[in-house]
């Protein structure tokens, strides 16, 4: 055996594993099998450890107490290791013995997972150099060989008979992703070159292959990103096309919209693109902008066929409702597209209503159309065919998108109009000046998607509504100080530089110069805008290219129905502004153009309800009592009261100069100041001119007309022997959208009827004066020529009771109360909300000229001057001209002249009998007429008119049935 020396150093610990601490000595100590390993205590020492000749010696001091409890106490496998020395001193009984006292501390049970006696044994395994390499890894057996790693694919693919000879070449994974990703940014790399010629990229080596990957597999990632690659540049080329070509802004827009989300998601693939690492990868990162390029590719084609700016919204319209039912990032790219794409068209609604100021050459009259506003001259052509042009705005339905309804479309087109209006007239108007409406904030016109977009705009509009109304307010009170206080000019001046040209810093305080200065460091301290935080489609793609599939459908906003979406968004922007700007021109029509004295002007005088007018005018045209104004050679003329005297000479018509002398005044004199109305003075009212200075330049004149109209009024005796006579009036530019060219001739051939009436009202009453005259003269008047004087009398005095009463009056008085109604709702409106005292629509230009032409219309209807009532007006007519031949034969009884020889031979059968049969028959066929006209529409029927405002008015009567009761209540006409 080795001596023990020799067995010590054997066994000796090595100097790179010494025990580094007492738990270390004590493990070794106890588990150790070597008999040489011994702990020597001695008095001296307290604790030792001896090995062989050669020991270590540890200090008391230096053994570490244990841990009682605690995160650091000892578990339960080292609770025969540690003994917890108490206050007790320690006895050595003999040499290897440790001796403790009976109170030492015992260990506390530990938690069971802690403890070692429950563990499972491990089983015995063989230990090889194999699994030691793999550090911890199990041996795993792959079952298929796309799991063995891409070696053995390799490897399967090289032993394959297909791919023997000339197979794909593999090429580096890094290297191929770097030029797909290039690839599908729409740029050239070292595999894939962009051919002008096929206007497509083409792959420089037709074969090759990644480790791992079949060749199937890379064809199909490589069509994925030269589809990509396509869609890119042919956007890019479309783009630079409308660019670089003539282009409507609809069209630059969408080229503008496109050539932003093409960078937008080459940005976004660039940086997916930084932490690719394999061919899989680039497949995901491609996939979402494949879909979203693809899909803009294929809009973009269809927009492009459309051949208008209006077409194109309207297919993009349609475009974004279908999409709907897509994929969420697709739904949101095309509303995006539609909102931005919108631009130019919501930009020039917006200057056409005044929200906007006018870029470039503003739309007036003598300029070129634009958009949906057509300039050309408005024919006007009335029921007999007479033409009137003037140049005017017109709506090009046909320019305006498909998705805006007609409501909406006129009342976009009238506000433009009105506020031109505005503009032309009133430029001081706080919505003719451009900076009080940006002050007052308005809403944009954009599209509004969500319902809470849509509540956010009727705030922003209720906002810019009461801060437009106000601003109005306060200009009508500075109006109403200044009429009552006139302020010269440079007092104005003055006033206007104390107010608007203060000193900013001078005269203020220190501390006040200090906060001013601050808050422009603070302005000057914030970072500029960037054009990108603005971008919409970045924002989005930022947001959705590669989160849009993880989204869920709890997630999406309410949105309205798409049939709604046009409505909410434009509807109540435009809907304000034509309520504000109309409710400002009907104030002015009312108080600074006086619009009821001219409508007031035109009852009296082409509707003759002015009593003194109807009297000077018979008296100044048919009156044989006044002097003539008729020249003769060496006759001079009297000095009274002179008159045409129609039925009472033999030349006819009369010279200009008679005209003048016989309705000098006739006009100006009669004319009565309309209750409210500013006074005129007494000089110009009663100016004794043939051009009088009443409003619109009202006077006489002649009617222009053909040489059939000219044969008729040559005969002083016949029914057109005054149609040359008419009034001219000139209406002012600010009330020529009210007193249209059509409605001034509706005007003008109502007056030439009531004219006729006028004068066969005249003629019947003087049949009662030429019987008796006739019976002095030797010719007794027959009962023929008594029932002919009665009857027609009758006949033609409830024709004019009828034209009077119930055509004018009676609709003239419902029109005067609705006028009065509106006009206290626009003097007396603020707000500009819309509605007025009744809760019914607010008044506008446009509704006051259709409400005035209705009732024309109506007056027309009544009167039998519509074109459809011709045949009727004809009978009437003819019967009017049988009791004209009829005057005219007991006059030349009566006095003896009025006609030559030759017309005395050709009269000279009629006679009184055979002139009032022919009148009974007349009357007779036209009283049947009118019956049959009364059956149409219905005995008794209530008719119907409606109103401006779109409301009906019932309970009036059948015009007819009064009419046929005036004429023939009895039945005395009524065929046996």
């Amino acid at each position: 055996m080795a001596n023990e020396d020799d067995t010590a150093r054997l066994f000796a610990i090595p100097d790179f594993w010494q025990p580094s601490s007492w738990l270390d000595q004590s493990i070794l100590d106890i588990n150790s099998n070597n008999p040489l390993f011994s702990l020597d205590i001695s008095r001296q020492h307290p604790a030792s450890l001896v090995a062989g000749a050669k020991s270590q010696v540890l200090p008391v001091a230096s053994i570490p107490t244990p841990v009682k409890d605690g995160f650091f106490r000892l578990p339960i496998i080292l609770k025969d290791l540690v003994h917890e020395e108490a206050e007790t001193q320690v006895d050595l009984d003999g040499p290897g013995h440790l001796i403790t006292q009976p109170d030492a501390v015992q260990i506390v049970e530990e938690d069971f997972w802690l403890s070692g006696d429950h563990d499972t044994p491990n089983p015995p395994e063989c230990k090889t150099w194999d699994k030691f390499n793999q550090a911890g890894r199990g041996l795993y057996s792959a079952s298929f060989i796309t799991e063995a790693g891409p070696a053995a694919f390799d490897a399967m693919m090289k032993t394959n008979p297909a791919s023997s000879g000339n197979g794909p070449d593999v090429v580096h994974d890094a290297s191929y992703s770097v030029c797909l990703l290039t690839l599908a940014l729409g740029r050239s790399s070292l595999l894939f070159s962009w051919s002008p010629e096929e206007k497509t990229f083409l792959k420089t080596v037709s074969y090759l292959r990644t480790s791992g990957l079949s060749l199937e597999s890379m064809q199909s990632v490589d069509k994925l990103c030269l589809e990509c690659a396509n869609a890119t540049r042919h956007l890019q080329a479309f783009a630079e096309r409308t660019y670089s070509a003539p282009s409507t802004p609809t069209r630059v827009a969408l080229a503008g919209v496109i050539d932003r989300l093409v960078t937008a998601v080459q940005s976004e693939l660039s940086a997916r693109g930084r932490t690719v690492k394999s061919i899989l990868q680039v497949q995901s990162a491609v996939q979402p902008v494949h879909t979203v390029l693809t899909y803009v590719e294929n809009l973009a084609k269809k927009l492009t066929n459309q051949k208008s700016d209006e077409g194109m919204l309207s297919s993009l319209f349609e475009e974004a409702q279908s999409a709907e039912y897509r994929s969420i990032l697709l739904r949101e790219v095309t509303r995006e597209v539609l909102r931005l794409v919108s631009k130019p068209w919501a930009a020039f609604v917006e200057e056409w209503i005044g929200l906007k100021a006018e870029e470039g050459t503003p739309i007036t009259k003598a300029g070129p159309s634009k958009g949906f506003i057509k300039v050309a001259d408005k024919v006007w052509i009335d029921d007999l065919g007479y033409e009137l042009e003037e140049p005017d705005f017109f709506l090009d339905e046909e320019k305006m998108p498909s998705f805006i309804p007609d409501d909406i479309a006129q009342a976009t087109f009238e506000t433009g109009r009105n506020i031109r209006f505005l503009r032309e007239h009133h430029p001081e108007h706080p919505l003719s000046q451009q900076q009080i409406i940006i002050m007052s904030k308005p809403p944009r016109l954009e599209w509004q998607f969500e319902w809470d977009a849509i509540t956010r705009l009727d705030t922003k509009i209720n906002q810019y509504r009461k801060a437009l109304s106000s601003a109005i307010q306060t200009s009508w009170l500075q109006k109403e100080l200044e009429d009552e206080a006139p302020v010269s000019r440079a007092t104005k001046n003055q006033n206007f530089f104390n107010q608007n040209l203060e000193l900013e810093f001078f005269g203020k305080s220190d501390s006040q110069i200090e906060e001013c200065l601050l808050a422009s460091l603070s302005q000057l301290d914030k970072p500029l805008d960037d054009f990108s935080s603005r971008d919409g489609l970045s924002k989005l793609f930022q947001e959705r290219l590669y989160q849009g599939t993880e989204l869920s459908v709890d997630s999406e906003r309410l949105s309205p129905h798409w049939s709604l979406v046009p409505l909410l968004s434009f509807s109540p922007v435009i809907g304000t502004q034509s309520r504000l700007v109309s409710q400002e021109c009907m104030k002015m029509l009312f108080s600074s153009h006086e619009l009821r004295v001219h409508i007031d002007l035109l009852k009296q005088y082409y509707l003759l309800g002015n009593g003194l007018l109807c009297s000077r005018l018979s008296h100044a045209l048919f009156d044989p009592e006044l002097e003539t104004a008729e020249r003769h050679a060496g006759v001079a003329l009297g000095g009274g009261v002179m008159g045409l005297r129609l039925g009472g000479r033999e030349n006819w018509p009369p010279a200009s100069s008679e005209l003048r002398l016989a309705l000098m005044g006739v006009l100006s004199e009669s004319y009565e100041t309309p209750p409210g109305a500013v006074q005129r003075t007494k000089s110009s009212l009663t100016s004794r001119t043939f051009s009088s200075d009443l409003p619109g330049d009202l006077s006489f004149a002649v009617r222009d007309l053909s040489a059939k109209e000219i044969d008729h009024c040559m005969d002083p005796d016949s029914l057109e022997a005054l149609d040359f006579l008419r009034l001219s009036y000139t209406a002012p530019s600010p009330l020529r959208p009210i007193m249209t060219p059509t409605i001034l001739v509706k005007y003008d051939r109502i007056f030439m009827s009531l004219l006729r009436v006028l004068r066969m009202l005249y003629v019947v009453n003087e049949l009662f004066h030429d019987i008796p005259l006739a019976g002095r003269r030797g010719h007794e008047p027959s009962s023929a020529s008594l029932r002919f004087c009665i009857e027609s009398r009758h006949f033609v005095r409830q024709i004019a009771a009828y034209f009077f009463n119930t055509g004018i009056t009676a609709p003239w008085r419902r029109f005067e109360t609705w006028l009065d109604t509106a006009e206290a709702e626009s003097l007396g409106a603020t707000d500009g909300s819309g509605f007025g005292a009744d809760g019914s629509k607010n008044c506008s230009p446009d509704i006051l000229r259709d409400r005035l032409e209705q009732v024309l219309d109506g007056i027309m209807t009544v009167m039998l001057l519509r074109k459809r009532q011709q045949p009727v007006l004809k009978l009437l007519e003819e019967t009017f001209a049988v009791i004209l031949r009829f005057s005219k034969l007991l006059r030349v009884q009566a006095h003896g002249k009025g006609m030559a020889g030759q017309e005395r031979d050709r009269v000279k059968p009629e006679t009184p009998g055979k002139l009032y049969s022919t009148f009974k028959k007349k009357v007779e066929v036209f009283l049947t007429v009118c019956k049959g006209l009364n059956e149409k529409t219905g005995v008794g029927s209530k008719g119907t008119q409606v109103d401006g405002q779109g409301r009906r008015e019932r309970g009036i009567g059948n015009p007819i049935d009064q009419l046929l009761l005036l004429m023939d209540m009895s039945g005395f006409y009524a065929k046996g």
